[in-house]
């Protein structure tokens, strides 16, 4: 069996956050310097995309409303349920959290985005001629002597301004020393332009067999049918460079110990609702500041790393808002102090785990840097009303994604090490609890390590 670690790269968010019921709303200030600030302000722009990001993946599963660019509009509220312009977008002031993977006999390297909401895995054609396929790397014929295209297997993924279509091809996948011969993945012919100015080339699914467009095996599965793993389970951490640390670490085959405080005994753990072929479970309840925001019964809340925002229903966003003093809102968008300071925490049954002001207080709209994004949005993704919960949480946790089981676990993260050095602790198959010998040693661009348990393989962290 192996244990693979790879660490990977991460573009970030950041600021900080404060407290007392306060009600959302626009009349105690000129709306129309709100809309001129928001007109002209590059970080609202880059908001609107991101929610764009995650509603239309998540929309266009659910079948919330058919996906339209036409009815986006980033100043106004929704009235309908139709999606904003483009699923994927980044940039240095975005987030996004992605692996190199080789592909194909010449072992040219891609970006993929590490996606706990996709299951499938796909890169850019050759054949594909747009402005976001030149702009990013692609793959075909030319590089690689062993690619084995399926013609006649075709796949079309829609997002809100186009689709993601193409071919189903096989070729070999290399992370470092450990390689998936002849996996299944998508060779898309056609991407929207607006995965331009995205900083990756293509997708990494880690979700639900269930949930594949493509139909073809996971990633996950993948790993498993090569004997690269035994288990259906992968651990991960997501740095904030807010604390000046990039990127993070994801463990595929095991959980990495020594990342937890308290360790695997301290993690825990919480059904998932298989039903959804997502990464869904229950949540109880939000306290800000002290104070029960009291949803009753709960929420369903869906783990999501590819998404970097909390999207949740519009009556939701406004409860929750309404505890921040100096909340501006303007539909589905809310803004609050960039000195914000509230303590927030997500309750799962009888655990609260608590959200960094770093990470909900987005960027600021004005030149004085009083009124800043903040990264709760008010828009449901999702037919049952659940929440998306994307990195502004994950940052907070170290999570545990146990496929066999039907578990996702939280444990409290301990602090991030630097990317000169690192410290891991294998799990063997038999058993997710035993620990093999610690290992440490300096990171260089790729190196593997073997232990009584299985392999540990590291992988350079990236920054932009």
């Amino acid at each position: 069996m192996r244990l693979i670690v790879i660490t990977y790269f991460a573009i970030c968010i950041n600021r900080i956050n404060a407290f007392v019921p306060w009600r959302p709303n626009t009349s105690d200030f000129d709306p129309n310097t709100l809309h001129s600030i928001e007109a002209s302000s590059h970080a609202v722009r880059r908001h609107k995309l991101r929610i764009a990001h995650a509603s239309a993946k998540f929309e266009r599963r659910t079948g919330t409303g058919k996906l339209n660019a036409a009815s986006f509009s980033p100043l106004t509220r929704r009235e309908d349920k139709t999606s904003g312009p483009v699923d994927l977008y980044s940039d240095p002031n975005d987030i996004s959290y992605w692996v190199n993977v080789d592909v194909g006999s010449s072992g040219k390297s891609f970006r993929l985005v590490v996606d706990t909401g996709s299951a499938d895995t796909w890169i850019p054609s050759a054949e594909c001629k747009s402005k976001s396929c030149l702009a990013h790397r692609t793959f075909g014929p030319d590089d690689s002597s062993t690619l084995h295209v399926t013609s006649d297997r075709t796949f079309a993924i829609a997002y809100a301004s186009g689709n993601v279509e193409g071919y189903i091809a096989k070729d070999t996948l290399r992370f470092g020393s450990v390689t998936i011969d002849k996996m299944e993945f998508g060779l898309a012919k056609m991407v929207s332009d607006d995965f331009t100015n995205f900083p990756v080339d293509g997708i990494l699914g880690l979700g639900f067999p269930s949930a594949s467009i493509l139909k073809v095996p996971t990633f996950i599965e993948s790993l498993i049918s090569h004997n690269v793993i035994s288990k259906h389970i992968f651990g991960a951490y997501l740095h904030r460079t807010a604390d000046n640390k990039n990127g993070g670490t994801i463990t595929f085959g095991g959980i990495d110990a020594s990342r937890i405080e308290g360790g695997v005994e301290a993690l825990k753990y919480y059904d998932v609702n298989t039903t959804t072929s997502l990464w869904s479970i229950r949540m109880s309840d939000v306290v800000l500041d002290g104070q029960n925001a009291n949803f009753q019964e709960g929420r369903n809340v869906i783990i999501d790393t590819g998404t970097a925002l909390i999207l949740i229903p519009p009556e939701d966003a406004l409860k929750l808002h309404q505890f921040i003093p100096g909340t501006k809102s303007n539909g589905e968008t809310f803004y609050i102090p960039c000195n914000t300071d509230i303590s927030l925490q997500f309750q799962f049954g009888n655990d609260a785990y608590q959200l960094s002001g770093k990470d909900y207080v987005g960027d600021p709209i004005d030149a004085q840097k009083e009124l800043c994004l903040s990264l709760i949005v008010g828009r449901s993704v999702v037919r049952d009303g659940a929440w998306l919960i994307g990195d502004v949480f994950l940052r907070n946790v170290y999570s545990v994604f146990d496929m066999e089981n039907g578990k996702i676990g939280f444990g409290i993260p301990v602090p991030a090490v630097r990317a000169s050095s690192t410290s891991m602790e294998a799990f063997p198959s038999s058993s997710s609890d035993a620990v093999s010998d610690t290992i440490k040693t300096a990171l260089s661009p790729v190196s593997t390590f073997a232990t009584d348990d299985g392999v540990i393989l590291n992988l350079i962290v990236h920054t932009a």
